[in-house]
């Protein structure tokens, strides 16, 4: 037995101490350790690394304060928003710590057809983009009346890459008036209903922008309500995890499960509540 194989060897014993003579490989324990090391190191640089390049992001334009309330915003520092920005902290948190060091993709779906769910995805794009270090893109599904892309008219959106082969991600990917968040608006070409969903240009779209950016990028993709779209259930394949809006007091407990039956157990994070008293209609509680 060498010298150095017989350093990397010991006997250990009970928790008395008193020696079996059982010899164990530590090399293995000793290597293991070194790596976790330097993955650990790997991070550190591609974070420095990262945050380098997302400080030069381009930024033509920052929402105001008021500008962030008027595009339903929850606005960091306004007292009646605390409760709201807590919860959005607390689910961004909960999805970080479930994929350390990567990004992810969030699905946000509902059971209604109203606004409200599209202000909740927006604003989890924003808690997303507040660190330094990571970017958020909104992904919309259907159309929206807010422009948060700025003051420019017929910039194109996703209905657009999906209407032209000779569009890719980057053409349709808009700055907003949050830093280091994006926005793929709907988009001006005429889509009729959501048959888009399953279709193989939307199949290439969610591929390039899940796997451009693996660790920086967190994308909330803003779609239609479950219950109504059947097609909502085909975008299981491209998120990592999947939020339910439920309007409070509107919708029936058999209907939030029949939508909850739509959505892969392996993903799903929860329900959001919208209008319990003394949130902001759009948000208002998180329950599994």
């Amino acid at each position: 037995m060498s010298d150095s194989f017989g350093r990397a060897l010991k006997k250990v014993t009970g928790p008395g101490g008193g020696g079996d003579g059982t010899i164990i490989d530590t090399r293995h324990d000793n290597t293991t350790r070194q790596r976790r090391f330097e993955y650990e190191d790997g991070i550190i640089v591609r974070s420095v690394e990262a945050r380098d390049q997302i400080s030069r992001m381009y930024q033509p334009f920052v929402f105001t304060r008021e500008e962030l309330a008027a595009n339903h915003f929850v606005v960091e520092g306004d007292e009646t928003n605390e409760d709201a920005a807590l919860l959005l902290k607390d689910l961004r948190n909960r999805i970080t710590l479930r994929r350390p060091g990567l990004g992810a993709t969030i699905l946000v779906t509902s059971v209604n057809d109203e606004e409200q769910p599209s202000y909740f995805a927006r604003n989890l794009a924003a808690v997303f983009a507040a660190d330094e270090n990571k970017t958020s893109l909104l992904l919309e599904l259907r159309p929206t009346k807010d422009k948060l892309w700025g003051d420019a008219d017929n910039v194109a959106g996703l209905a657009d890459f999906i209407a032209s082969d000779a569009m890719t991600a980057k053409d349709v990917i808009q700055p907003t008036g949050v830093p280091r968040m994006r926005i793929i608006p709907f988009g001006t070409s005429d889509v009729m209903g959501f048959d888009f969903i399953r279709s193989t240009r939307m199949r290439i779209l969610a591929k390039d922008i899940t796997r451009r950016y693996p660790r920086e990028r967190f994308t909330v993709m803003d779609a239609p309500s479950v219950d109504k779209v059947a097609d909502v259930e085909l975008l299981n394949e491209y998120a990592d995890f999947s939020v339910l809006y439920v309007p409070y007091g509107k919708v029936s407990e058999s209907r939030i499960r029949k939508a909850v039956s739509k959505l892969d157990p392996e993903k799903f994070l929860g329900v959001v509540l919208g209008g319990l008293p003394r949130m902001p209609g759009f948000l208002s509680g998180f329950m599994k």
